[in-house]
């Protein structure tokens, strides 16, 4: 197993054209804290660094910090030449799982998922009959969601404000994903910091079945996640809004569902990325269209458009039995809902998978489907989480 773990999510920024991504160490599943290196790397145009002539991209050797019971997250920025220009260092004392996070203009947000030791589970783990995922367990014992903010730079510590103690968002709520995150100043020199997200409860999400699949017959089976005692507990997409005084100090922190018109489950968000840290009007994302009777909830097979401007919403959905991953968005004009939505949709009877193709401003209408692609029979997958576009 690698020393050092690349997280499955990396972030373009394209005010500075850049790109974010974090890693983490590998034996931080069974310690009481974790390592995370964010890399600042160029971004050129159209992400040379995924056709660069260097064939893998090393990270530097870790720190040889190690602080019992605290993430330590490092900071590290280079060249073109890849050459360190700038490593930054914190120490979070929490103990943490983070999946996905964001960033804006003067920020790093981290959206931390608390998580504890489970002591049975480790045991089983380390005589090879259980997966490592099997020795932690979730750990709802806050009525709360830590949001760390970050400094990028020097000059964006702010006076009044400690970054190692986190904004308490209001509700428990384990993070998933994050669609886009931006930072506004106000008329009195404070700061209005949005994040677009996905959440769910800390009772839906299981380590030991994720999404259903059970390592010992290698089967999936997500029926389980389709069992809830109330519609929080299902993932959904909100709103976290954080108001920081001048000196830095939080005013606020609130959250609410991005949409009151889409109740319906929903995860995987995503936008135009050339509205990647700043005001976005528009958020694609997975979810459920409700008319299925077996497993409504999830997986999901459709793709909502909210237009977070007015909390209206539309839908394509998939016919059959079919379901879809997450969506990407491919730009293709100026104004932000011009380009087409990438998703793929696996169809259960036939066990094949088809590239979708949908024209992002006409979704909610019939003529939205632009082109389903066949995929080779032996790149069949059921369910893909995670994608990008690059631009050749």
């Amino acid at each position: 197993m690698p020393a050092r773990r690349l997280l499955a999510h990396y972030k373009i920024d394209p005010k500075r054209n850049r790109l974010l991504m974090v890693a983490c160490n590998a034996e931080d599943m069974l310690l009481p804290r974790s390592n995370f290196t964010f890399y600042g790397l160029p971004a050129l145009p159209h992400y040379p660094l995924l056709k660069s002539n260097r064939s893998q991209f090393t990270p530097p050797a870790r720190s040889l910090i190690d602080v019992d019971d605290d993430t330590v997250l490092h900071n590290a920025e280079f060249d073109a030449d890849f050459a360190l220009v700038q490593k930054r260092e914190f120490v979070v004392p929490d103990h943490l799982m983070i999946h996905d996070w964001t960033f804006t203009d003067n920020h790093y947000v981290l959206l931390g998922n608390r998580i504890k030791l489970d002591i049975p589970g480790s045991l089983l783990a380390l005589t090879g009959t259980y997966p490592m995922i099997a020795a932690l367990t979730v750990d709802p014992t806050r009525q709360s969601t830590p949001v760390y903010l970050l400094p990028r730079s020097p000059e964006a510590e702010a006076v009044d404000r400690d970054w190692s103690v986190p904004v308490e968002a209001p509700p428990q709520m384990w993070s998933m994903h994050v669609g886009n995150a931006f930072e506004e100043r106000d008329d009195r020199g404070g700061t209005s910091i949005q994040l677009h997200m996905s959440g769910c409860s800390y009772q839906w999400f299981h380590f030991h079945r994720m999404f259903g699949y059970n390592w010992q017959n290698k089967k999936l089976d997500p029926s389980f996640m389709n069992i809830a005692k109330g519609r929080e507990w299902l993932p959904r997409l909100v709103q976290v809004s954080i108001d920081l005084d001048k000196r830095g100090a939080c005013r606020g922190c609130s959250v609410k569902r991005l949409s009151d018109q889409w109740t319906r489950p929903a995860d995987f968000p995503a936008i135009n990325p050339s509205f990647a840290n700043r005001r976005n009007r528009f958020v694609y994302a997975g979810a459920a269209s409700g008319s299925r009777r077996f497993l409504p909830y999830f997986p999901f097979d459709s793709v909502v458009k909210v237009d977070v401007s007015d909390g209206s919403a539309r839908m394509w959905s998939a016919a059959g039995r079919k379901f879809v991953g997450e969506p990407v968005f491919v730009t293709t004009g100026g104004r932000e809902d011009d380009g087409y939505v990438l998703l793929v949709e696996y169809a259960v009877s036939d066990h094949r998978c088809h590239l979708v193709v949908l024209d992002a401003r006409k979704i909610g209408e019939r003529n939205a489907l632009v082109a389903k692609l066949e995929v080779p029979k032996h790149l069949t997958f059921p369910m893909g989480f995670h994608g990008f576009w690059a631009d050749e």
